[in-house]
């Protein structure tokens, strides 16, 4: 093992007990050598071998995935704290970069293996597979965190923390990137000057304002350089920005587990805070009507739910979907291998083998379930079908969930309980 620019490598792949004691525990980076997915078939197609260096096969790629729509950055813009995007089918993409246009274009976000069954391309390493975003929306939604990423030299992703501090890894297909990681603890040296209570930071770290952002001359952030076939884990909570080197194409997942759980639970706080504290005129609005027509309190269940709302909205999330995504995850967990029919979906539920204990992951469930009980805005009991949700995570962290709580199929807890 050797040290690059701070976030260790490993040549080799870590097991999983290596990979959870060292990285995952202690929210460190990691980056992995190309041997943790040799195996991939991505890495052969995707990519023209040369003697020089590996470059893009977009023959290959216009050929298979030309017809599927993509979002293309353009990194030329700024859009609040984005870029501008536009929806266009890939191949049209590849044309511009084959005729030296469309440089400033990035392609992100690519629900590839959403489309196309993800075998075809790659595999989700081990130490990876304890993925809980991925299992609940894969088999409960029409949507994924599962995304490829495409783009020229010089296309970069603006500075940003992963949806509700959730962990991501990236693996790049061909070409090099460089990382920007900023761990937990320098957040506030990222904050515009008086903009700490909506957390705005700089847009992009290789030019920014020392007046509009006079804290970030004392940030450290690890620097890393990733080449071909390497991996990068990126840890809970960390903010990154990242620059593509040359023509990159990568492979890439946003994930959680029990282990990030406290802190996913510690961010939805925050953001439904966020936009209450936005909102405010309409909660004002709401109580005061109330008030003035039947001098009650019907009003708290309207203004939790605009607030559930306007975050689903803002972030993809909302409570119910953080506590449908966990009762989901430990449904799975509690139904026998013979009985269970996820096999057919397209996430398989992680072995034990590859989790955290059965002891540690219901005490760090129950413990968000115990704060949430006591949140003062009350959403367990104001937000539909909310508390029977919670009631059945409970049932089964208790270890009460038995034969009996199944249906007579064999069939296991489903997306909504069923």
């Amino acid at each position: 093992m050797v040290t690059q620019n701070c976030c260790e490598y490993l040549e080799s792949p870590p097991s999983y007990q290596g990979f959870l004691d060292h990285y995952l525990l202690p929210n460190k980076p990691v980056l992995i050598g190309p041997s943790l997915v040799f195996s991939w078939s991505s890495l052969s197609q995707w990519v023209v071998k040369t003697d020089v260096a590996p470059s893009i096969n977009w023959d290959f790629l216009s050929e298979a995935y030309g017809d599927q729509l993509v979002t293309a950055a353009d990194c030329s813009t700024r859009e609040f704290s984005d870029q501008k995007r536009q929806t266009i089918p890939f191949r049209e993409v590849v044309d511009l970069w084959r005729t030296g246009k469309g440089d400033s274009l990035y392609v992100k976000d690519w629900h590839l293996a959403r489309a196309v069954h993800p075998e075809t391309f790659y595999e989700t390493p081990d130490i990876f597979r304890d993925d809980w975003m991925n299992a609940y929306y894969s088999a409960c939604t029409s949507d994924d965190f599962r995304f490829v990423y495409v783009g020229a030299a010089g296309t970069f992703t603006p500075l940003h923390r992963d949806v509700y501090t959730s962990y991501s890894w990236s693996t790049n297909i061909c070409g090099r990137k460089r990382w920007w990681l900023f761990p937990p603890e320098q957040t506030t040296f990222l904050l515009r000057k008086g903009a700490e209570e909506h957390l705005e930071t700089a847009f992009d770290v290789r030019h920014v304002n020392p007046d509009e952002f006079p804290g970030y001359s004392q940030a450290t952030p690890v620097i890393v350089e990733q080449k071909d076939g390497e991996t990068i884990f990126v840890p809970s909570g960390w903010y990154h920005q990242v620059e593509n080197i040359t023509a990159c194409i990568s492979i890439n997942h946003n994930w959680c587990n029990s282990i990030n759980l406290p802190s996913l639970y510690d961010s939805m706080c925050a953001k439904v805070t966020e936009v209450e504290h936005a909102l405010e005129d309409v909660r004002e609005l709401l109580s005061q009507n109330d008030s003035s027509h039947s001098g009650g309190q019907g009003w708290e269940r309207e203004w939790v739910n605009i607030v559930q709302d306007v975050v689903e909205k803002d972030a993809g999330w909302n409570w119910l979907t953080f506590w449908k995504m966990i009762r989901y995850v430990l449904g799975a967990a509690a139904c026998p291998a013979t009985d269970c029919k996820l096999s057919g979906t397209l996430w398989v539920p992680a072995p034990p083998t590859l989790t955290p204990s059965a002891s540690f992951i219901h005490e760090h469930v129950l413990a968000c379930y115990g704060r949430f009980l006591h949140r003062t805005e009350r959403e367990a009991d104001l937000v539909d079908g909310l508390r029977d949700v919670l009631d059945e995570i409970k049932r089964i962290s208790d270890g009460v969930l038995t034969t009996q709580d199944t249906r007579n199929d064999g069939s296991h807890i489903g997306c909504d309980g069923s």
